[in-house]
This record gives structure tokens, C-alpha cells and sequence, in this order.
């Protein structure tokens, strides 16, 4: 018996008007360097096989690539676009359904996510996070009183842009305009550079606050990154398992979202994602059955996973844990200043 994939791929996926795009889709970013078109592709196949019904949209600057073969439309977008975030600060003006979920490309849907176009509220940008306030010390990406001034709150909506429900309303347009504005100030807001350029959370933040848009606190069940894991990772993509502790906080989401850091290819943080990537691909791409494509990717990564999860057991975190990354610059921030 020959085993296929779950559902067919177009071989050369088309851009979608608006007017002809379902009323719900899923839209990706893979742009700059081919890691990204990898992680796009991965991505794909995995929603294939989990949420075949949701329509995906592509924003690439290779439409050939193979990663658009798992989504069903492509938009192009010109080569040599910068490597940080701006780019997702014009995420309206790709988004081609009435609502848009958008996902980070080192992202994975371990079961079907049709019901997070549900879990959030009536608000016009869904944002997965918590709220904080003005008065928090620690910095995100800098100064939390000085943003909340800018903002005109008393609160950020402190999130992770790896999945947000855009709605196509002219208040989610306001909003992105308003963070692309706010980018041309980066600087002199004294936010901390990403990648060498800008970061697109706080300035998304500072924008859905003027909009009066809260975070949600959504992390258990929609989509969560390892960041904080202090429990061992446990995931089948095949199987559509997915659970974790990150900060003493059991987490099942539909969504893993390996946020950069645990996907890049030498890291023993990235050793689950790389093996439900090729899980995924032995099954999706070349028909593999199920059980045997689990076995092939547990021999080639299954050292390295066991490995990461007796390093938390003992050491209680994740090694070269991505979540300090401002704690350097919050040192910098409390050192006196030399006269």
C-alpha cells in the first residue's frame, strides 16, 4: 500500500485577491535568509496535516522556493528586505482574509488550530501576552514608563508577535501605521536594537495600547515558546501532542513556537524542532508512514533531545536559554554613570 501525503500541494501556488481569499486564513513571513524559507516550509506542512481545511498565504521573496509548495498562494515581496522586524510592521497590508492569523515561520502546529481563531475576544488585533503596567522596573526593550507615556496608558499589552489575529478593520490598520511611524523613532524612543535593527513588539505594543488593545493570556493553549522551560519537552507533532512547564506553568498549546533561538541549527535547544521537521517531511513530502518516519527522525535527533530534556531535569532550565537576553542590558541600565 503506497502511503500520500494528507492533502495535495499545489505545485505553483498563486497570489489571492483579496476579494477571492476565505473569510479566515493563516498568512507566514519567510524572507532574507533560506533558514527562514526552511522554517516556512516545515510550518506548512504541518498545518497541512493538522488543519488542511485553513487556506495559507506565503509572503516570501522567492516564489519559487520550496516552501511555497505548502501554502496555497504566494506573495511576492522585493529581495533584500532588512533582517530585523519591519517588516512585520506592514502585516495589514498583506493580510488577504477579513481575519488573519499570522504566524512566526519557526512556529509548529502539533493539532488543529481552528478553534485559536476563536479563543480570542472581539478585539481588532489579537495579541497572546499579558498586560503590564507602567510602573514595572524591569525593562522590555526598554524603558516600560517611558513607552506607557508615548502610548498614553498606564499599561502595555507585552506580547509575542509570533501569532497575531489581524482583523480587517480600520482600527488594526490605525494600528500598524502607528507602529510603522513609531519605527522611524526607534532610536530616540531608547529601544534596544534586535538583529541589528528594530524590534516590532514594542512598537506594535505602544501602538494597540493608543487603540486601548489588551494582551491575552492565552500562552496554555494557543501557542508558547520552550523560553523558561524548566520541565522537560515533550512533542509529537505526528501524534498531535505537545506539553511543557515554562515557569512552573503547564503549557499544552496547538502552536510551538521554537522562537529563533531553539530552532537555529546548532543548538542542542533546537534538537526537537529539527526532529519534528524532518518527522514532518518524511511524512507530508515523501508518503512515509507515520511510525517509520518517527523512527528515522528519532535516530537522527533523538540523542540530542534526550540529552536536552536530562539537562533540565538536573539543571531545572533550558541550556543557553534565550530568556535573559535583556538581563545585559538591564545590568547596563543600573550601573551608575562614570563622571
Amino acid at each position: 500500500m503506497a502511503f500520500m501525503p494528507r492533502e495535495p500541494i499545489p505545485e505553483t501556488p498563486r497570489t489571492v485577491p483579496l476579494d477571492d481569499a476565505p473569510d479566515r486564513g493563516v498568512l507566514v513571513l519567510a524572507y532574507g535568509h533560506r533558514r527562514y524559507r526552511r522554517q516556512a516550509r516545515s510550518l506548512g506542512l504541518s498545518l497541512q496535516r493538522h488543519s488542511p481545511g485553513v487556506h495559507r498565504t506565503l509572503v516570501t521573496d522567492n516564489v519559487r522556493c520550496a516552501a511555497a509548495q505548502a501554502y496555497h498562494a504566494v506573495i511576492p515581496v522585493d529581495a533584500g528586505q532588512s533582517d530585523d522586524c519591519r517588516l512585520k510592521l506592514s502585516l495589514d497590508t498583506f493580510a488577504p482574509y477579513a481575519r488573519t492569523l499570522y504566524l512566526d515561520a519557526d512556529a509548529l502546529a502539533v493539532r488543529p488550530i481552528e478553534p485559536i481563531f476563536d479563543l480570542f475576544d472581539n478585539s481588532d488585533v489579537g495579541v497572546v501576552g499579558r498586560d503590564i503596567p507602567s510602573s514595572q522596573e524591569e525593562p522590555w526593550y526598554g524603558n516600560v514608563a517611558a513607552m506607557c507615556r508615548v502610548a498614553g496608558k498606564e499599561w502595555l499589552p507585552k506580547c509575542n508577535s509570533g501569532l497575531l489575529l489581524i482583523q480587517a478593520t480600520e482600527v488594526a490598520r490605525l494600528a500598524f501605521a502607528r507602529a510603522r511611524q513609531l519605527a522611524d523613532q526607534y532610536s530616540e524612543l531608547g529601544l534596544h536594537t534586535f538583529r541589528g535593527g528594530i524590534a516590532d513588539e514594542p512598537l506594535l505594543a505602544m501602538a494597540l495600547a493608543e487603540q486601548g488593545i489588551h494582551a491575552q493570556d492565552l500562552t496554555a493553549v494557543a501557542s508558547a515558546t520552550p523560553i523558561g522551560i524548566n520541565r522537560p519537552l515533550r512533542v509529537n507533532t505526528l501524534a498531535g501532542t505537545c506539553t511543557f512547564t515554562k515557569q512552573g506553568l503547564k503549557v499544552e498549546p496547538a502552536l510551538l513556537h521554537f522562537a529563533a533561538d531553539y530552532s537555529s541549527d546548532y543548538r542542542l535547544a533546537g534538537s526537537h524542532y529539527r526532529r519534528e521537521r524532518l518527522a514532518l517531511y518524511l511524512t507530508q513530502r515523501l508518503g512515509l508512514p507515520d511510525r517509520a518516519a518517527r523512527v528515522a527522525a528519532g535516530l537522527r535527533h533523538g540523542l540530542q533531545c534526550a540529552v536536552f530534556n536530562t539537562w533540565i531535569r538536573v539543571a531545572g532550565r533550558a541550556p543557553r536559554d534565550p530568556s535573559g537576553i535583556f538581563r545585559a542590558a538591564k545590568q547596563r541600565q543600573q550601573q551608575p554613570e562614570v563622571s
